[in-house]
């Protein structure tokens, strides 16, 4: 008897996702695999999202990215080492840093500033020894300017810190605690000062941290509608919450995430040519790419 499909109660509703009809296997996919034969209708259980989510690709949350495998069958069905391929509107780099998996040189263009930073952190190629001296040595100066050995906050409570980083900005006022808000712009204020050569890594680290360090609940980290302040139920972990007050703990965790998705895009990258460039695509005079014009 054949294994029962494991199917979610939209994709049991679907018939694309009967058992007669499988989802392709991306790295099977050649120049010869023909069109009609590309199911691109994965399952959680063909594409779990770990393998959605590898290396670099979670370097950051980015809403409306698709995932590298769709990527990867395009890239191995029209392009083969060695060529170009060029993306108007790069978005968080998932093109690019597929590209460059599988050989294929690539060029991106971006009309927002932070995508362009995200696009350069994940596609820069690190000296990992120095990276790790870099994430090492930002934390232990932010601790040493922020954290006193040992207390219980209460809400409203700011932590010893060397000198108190300040803002007028109502915005970062509302939606952060005090302490919170102290630990980020201390580490703003390392990156700005102590000239760290790969910054735009640290940013991204800093963006990551300070969405997650937000006055809000759990459950709606993309939309929150306005800040929580008091303890609430919490329907991810299914038990009473209570709003963050710190950020260091997100920039520890996320620091050491970054490192491990950093090492792990080391060993699959390749050699290829990967340049991120912001600018408005509508505008911008593209070079030529194998003798072809890219404005055509």
């Amino acid at each position: 008897m054949p294994e029962r499909l494991l199917l979610t109660n939209e994709e049991t509703r679907i018939a694309l996702y009967s058992e007669a009809n499988q989802p392709i296997v991306p790295h099977s996919v050649t120049a010869d695999t023909l069109l009609e034969s590309l199911n691109l209708n994965w399952r959680e259980k063909d594409l779990p999202e770990k393998q959605r989510t590898k290396h670099v690709h979670r370097l950051h949350p980015y809403l409306g990215k698709f995932a590298p495998q769709l990527v990867e069958v395009f890239l191995r069905k029209y392009f083969a080492p060695g060529q170009t391929i060029l993306d108007p509107f790069c978005g968080s780099g998932t093109t690019l840093v597929q590209a460059n998996e599988l050989g294929i040189a690539a060029l991106g263009y971006d009309i927002a500033a932070f995508n362009v930073l995200l696009t350069r952190a994940k596609v820069t190629h690190y000296l990992l020894e120095d990276l790790c001296k870099e994430v090492r040595d930002i934390l232990g100066k932010l601790r040493a300017k922020t954290q006193q050995p040992s207390s219980q906050l209460s809400f409203w409570e700011l932590s010893f810190g060397d000198k108190l980083q300040e803002t007028d900005n109502s915005y970062l006022q509302q939606w952060y605690a005090p302490q919170a808000l102290h630990e980020l712009l201390t580490y703003r204020n390392l990156l700005e000062t102590e000239g760290y050569h790969y910054q735009d890594l640290l940013k991204v680290i800093l963006a990551r941290s300070a969405r997650s360090a937000r006055l809000t609940t759990l459950f709606d980290l993309d939309f929150p509608q306005k800040p929580q302040r008091k303890p609430y139920w919490c329907y991810k972990h299914s038990r009473e919450c209570i709003p963050t007050t710190e950020a260091l703990k997100f920039l520890e965790r996320y620091s050491a995430d970054t490192l491990q998705r950093v090492k792990e895009f080391a060993v699959c990258r390749t050699a290829q040519t990967i340049l991120v460039q912001h600018a408005d695509s509508r505008e911008v005079a593209f070079p030529l790419v194998h003798d072809v014009d890219q404005a055509r």
